[in-house]
């Protein structure tokens, strides 16, 4: 969906620019298929997980400086996902992920769009675990993402980049007692004009009886790029990076239920929003 008032052509390059940086990136939801934990399920075991998350920005870096225009106003994104996972055998599983999003501005361009965005399929494979005093494992996974929604990458305001991607993951995973540390890596392949990217994500958590209260420190770096406003650039071809940290809180009603609530918020980024969301989600266990 292109925007709601054609006025927007006319405006400045930096307004039109700015709004490629609303293409959520679902920090807030449950899980992201793309952000692994090292946790693997039992052979025919799972979970499903629906999640409803909103983020908000009102400011947005242009390269490295950070900027507002009135024109775009404050960006709102919401987004509802459903998250799977299900494990094949004792080392294989299978991660998935499908949103449906809903961003608008409430500045003097009146834009929006919304729609189903990209699928994300993932196999997971746990190479080795050590037991030493503590549980080590480390886990590998591939996959890739790809849109499903009839949308426009393209463009003043979208839902995402319109692009097919191949993503790889490795992931370290360390358990003593009721801690964990998990540190991920990857390297995200992106087609067309938009430039590869390199996720950072460590997440420490602790358990207490059925909650689990976590906090994330996540970058994402890109590997080239243009900045908003550079000539030539694409809305896809933007050095989208960021720099986040979020915690979450996950409990359950019983073995087979559960609930999470999380929150995060942007410390520094790049031709991205200031962006603060937050999200709330139930979790079936099978």
């Amino acid at each position: 969906m292109r925007p709601s008032n054609q006025r927007v052509l006319g405006f400045p390059c930096l307004v039109c620019a700015a709004a490629c940086v609303l293409a959520p990136t679902g920090g807030a939801t449950v899980v992201r298929a793309q952000e692994l934990d090292g946790f693997s399920p039992a052979p025919g075991k799972g979970d499903v997980a629906l999640s409803i998350s909103f983020d908000s920005y009102d400011e947005f870096w242009v390269g490295t400086e950070k900027v507002s225009v009135p024109d775009l106003g404050t960006v709102d994104s919401n987004s509802l996902s459903i998250w799977w996972r299900h494990g094949l055998t004792e080392r294989l599983a299978l991660v998935a992920t499908l949103p449906y999003v809903d961003v608008e501005g409430d500045g003097l361009a009146n834009l929006s769009d919304s729609g189903i965005q990209d699928a994300t399929v993932l196999a997971q494979y746990r190479l080795w675990t050590r037991e030493s005093g503590a549980r080590h494992s480390f886990v590998v996974a591939g996959g890739i993402k790809t849109p499903v929604g009839d949308y426009e990458g393209d463009a003043p305001i979208s839902i995402g980049d319109d692009t097919t991607d191949v993503l790889l993951r490795a992931v370290y995973l360390l358990q003593s007692g009721s801690f964990y540390l998990s540190t991920q890596v990857g390297y995200d392949l992106r087609s067309d004009d938009a430039p590869d990217g390199l996720p950072l994500a460590i997440t420490g958590g602790w358990s207490f009886g059925r909650a689990t209260v976590s906090a994330t420190y996540s970058r994402y770096f890109a590997d080239g790029g243009t900045d908003i406003g550079d000539p030539g650039f694409t809305f896809p071809s933007n050095k989208d990076e960021y720099e986040r940290i979020g915690a979450k809180l996950f409990s359950r009603f019983n073995d087979s239920f559960g609930w999470s609530i999380a929150a995060f918020t942007t410390l520094d980024g790049r031709n991205s929003g200031d962006t603060t969301g937050y999200s709330a989600g139930l979790v079936l266990s099978y």
